[in-house]
């Protein structure tokens, strides 16, 4: 996550972003997908509005994990709620769902507290190197966010609806990008994967 928060800090940079902004960014907000699709929209001069809509649909998959951990830290005060809110991450969120249901809320803890730190160290630290690479993407740079979600994604295909899910969203992402300018194709998308990931979703997720 160090490594991937660099990236970002430097892609954003690179971008046109002062490195005050990416760091409030990333301490603020702490989405890094929502972060790795904003950051071209802004410098594109994409209105607010959108850029607030696009990256709100990126992280509406944030309601479902809310409800899967909710059995696990539903006995925590409400500040206390507000703040892990903050810090939920797909990647703790994947650890602590892959070794027990409902997860263990220690678990999902630790392991956000460490992302947390190793994403914005990587920002930090990105930004301040980000302009000696020129043309990050001629190194491949620029593919870490969609690198990172695809093994996210690779190690929770268990089951036939996952597969479904995951390749019909694909299929969709890709039609729509080809038709229609900008980032609508991340927004129906979206919307359409979290629908169809809702239905598909396991009943013993939700006990």
């Amino acid at each position: 996550m160090f490594v991937y928060g660099t990236v970002f800090g430097g892609l954003a940079v690179q971008a046109g972003l002062h490195a005050v902004e990416v760091l409030a960014m990333s301490v603020l907000v702490f989405a890094g997908a929502a972060q790795f699709v904003a950051v071209p929209m802004i410098a594109g001069d994409a209105s607010p509005l959108s850029v607030i809509l696009t990256t709100y649909v990126v992280n509406m998959r944030h309601y479902l994990m809310a409800a899967t951990l909710a059995p696990s830290i539903g006995a925590f005060s409400r500040w206390r709620l507000a703040l892990i809110a903050h810090v939920v991450n797909d990647e703790s969120f994947a650890v602590s769902v892959s070794r027990s249901r409902p997860p263990d809320a220690g678990i999902f803890l630790g392991s956000a507290a460490a992302i947390a730190a190793a994403f914005v160290g990587g920002v930090a630290v990105g930004t301040l190197i980000g302009g000696l690479v020129a043309e990050p993407e001629r190194y491949g740079l620029d593919f870490a966010f969609p690198a990172v979600f695809l093994a996210l994604v690779a190690t929770q295909l268990r089951r036939r609806g996952d597969w479904l899910v995951a390749v019909g969203s694909a299929l969709v992402a890709l039609a729509i990008a080809v038709r229609l300018p900008g980032n609508w194709h991340i927004v129906i998308a979206g919307l359409t994967v979290s629908a169809a990931g809702a239905l598909a979703g396991d009943p013993e997720d939700a006990r």
